[in-house]
């Protein structure tokens, strides 16, 4: 059985990073693995193919360039299966028909099918709303959706409206998007985990992961390649592995029912100011360091 898994979050919080090195630690447990690149700029699987831009699907369908499973389908490290849908807003049609016109040629060739992998993952851009979300789940049954985030407010207000999306996908059909579960992306400190945790808890999000910020990432995206592909034996490699068996547990898990439950717009902002006082106490010295957390 293929599980599909969707990974969404703000962009700039390491998302793609995140998912090129889950794909690598999956394949190296012996997992076939696709990954789909849902991002406007096609790089979502440069880092397997080390930094190397691979032709999209819509780039070649617009050059009407005959499609083929060999011309779509790329291999990555270690033969992971990578696709790029590419750019849905260079036409001037919606980039959710975009995007579900570059699935339904890779449906039409019956991709998945003579693929079979174990996992396909997409990296799936929040910069247009949710208009690739919504394509990619009206396309494809999704197995689970991942929120990313890192301690970025922005990046946690995207979080929250996901949460909204879900709630409202949830309660207009008959089958439910299950949440895969929060991870935190490139943490720094115990108060940028806090500081999440917290959001977490307010949202009923269940947290699935933590990967710490590290300069190991950059080294190896310097290099072209994942941390797993350059650097396997560092520390850095060790949360990205630990957190794709997270990832397989919980696809393989019965799902318990319990949904994210978003703030709203007035709660928020209420949180966000009582965490702006938090700081500002802790940067006065008012607390001593950690007891505001």
């Amino acid at each position: 059985m293929t599980h599909h898994i969707a990974f969404y979050g703000k962009g700039g919080v390491g998302k793609t990073t995140l998912v090129t090195n889950i794909s690598a630690s999956l394949v190296e447990a012996c997992f076939e693995v696709m990954v789909v690149g849902c991002d406007p700029k096609g790089d979502s699987t440069a880092l397997l193919n080390n930094s190397i831009k691979i032709p999209s699907v819509l780039e070649q369908i617009r050059n009407h360039t005959d499609l083929t499973l060999d011309s779509l389908v790329h291999k990555g490290f270690k033969g992971i299966t990578c696709v790029e849908l590419g750019d849905p807003t260079s036409s001037a049609t919606c980039a959710s028909a975009e995007i579900s016109r570059a699935i339904n040629e890779l449906k039409r060739l019956q991709v998945f099918e003579q693929i079979n992998p174990d996992f396909v993952l997409y990296d799936i851009s929040g910069e247009n709303s949710f208009a690739a979300l919504h394509a990619v789940i009206r396309q494809v049954e999704i197995s689970r959706l991942c929120v990313v985030t890192n301690a970025d407010f922005k990046a946690l207000q995207t979080a929250n409206d996901v949460f909204g999306f879900l709630e409202q996908y949830n309660s207009e059909h008959e089958t439910p998007i299950l949440m895969g579960g929060l991870i935190l992306n490139s943490i720094s400190s115990s108060f940028e985990e806090a500081f999440v945790n917290d959001f977490s808890f307010h949202t009923n999000a269940r947290t699935i992961g933590k990967v710490p910020r590290s300069l190991v990432v950059r080294q190896s995206e310097l290099y072209g390649q994942t941390v797993i592909e350059s650097i396997p034996k560092s520390n850095q490699s060790y949360y990205y592995r630990r957190l794709a068996n997270q990832i397989v547990d919980t696809t393989n898990t019965i799902y318990s029912g319990n949904m994210p439950q978003p703030m709203s717009v007035e709660r928020l902002r209420a949180w966000s100011l009582e965490w702006a006082e938090r700081i500002y106490a802790l940067e006065n010295g008012l607390v001593s360091d950690g007891a505001s957390i």
